[in-house]
């Protein structure tokens, strides 16, 4: 039943973002308005983690199942592709390498800027513990 109870959640958040989407007549897919009215809900306490986890879980476990009809759907228009799959494909496989190699840099760069707040950050501790290691000795000779 608390699965079921998820699902409807889940489900909830993306018939409003497909309602959203329709009222507004935006470009953006309803699913993704959804995920990101999900996302505020997550953000703004109104919504806990915990509240969609099990369902959230069994989903990503099984994701892979999820991509069968879309990819047995693909097939209906083999006429339309089958003289540009080698684009297509193409564009997949730039696309994936552009992807991982922005997610690359950007870690590196996230991870740089940790270095250096964390490198002053200990040398503030260690002005810190100079400056108390002075008044030590200044209030030991008293």
């Amino acid at each position: 039943m608390k699965m079921f109870k998820e699902l409807s959640l889940l489900l909830l958040y993306s018939i409003i973002g497909e309602g959203l989407r329709l009222f507004f007549k935006l470009p953006v897919p309803g699913s993704i308005i959804g995920i990101l009215l999900l996302f505020l809900s997550f953000q703004t306490k109104l919504l806990k983690p915990s509240a969609i986890e099990d369902t959230a879980n069994f989903l990503l476990n099984h994701l892979t199942i999820l991509f069968v009809p879309a990819g047995v759907g693909l097939m209906q228009y083999y006429g339309a592709i089958k003289y540009t799959w080698p684009v297509l494909l193409g564009a997949v496989v730039v696309c994936s390498f552009v992807s991982l190699v922005a997610v690359g840099k950007t870690a590196e760069i996230v991870e740089k800027i940790g270095m250096k707040s964390t490198e002053k950050k200990d040398r503030l501790v260690d002005q810190v513990e100079k400056i108390r290691g002075g008044a030590d000795d200044l209030s030991a000779g008293e």
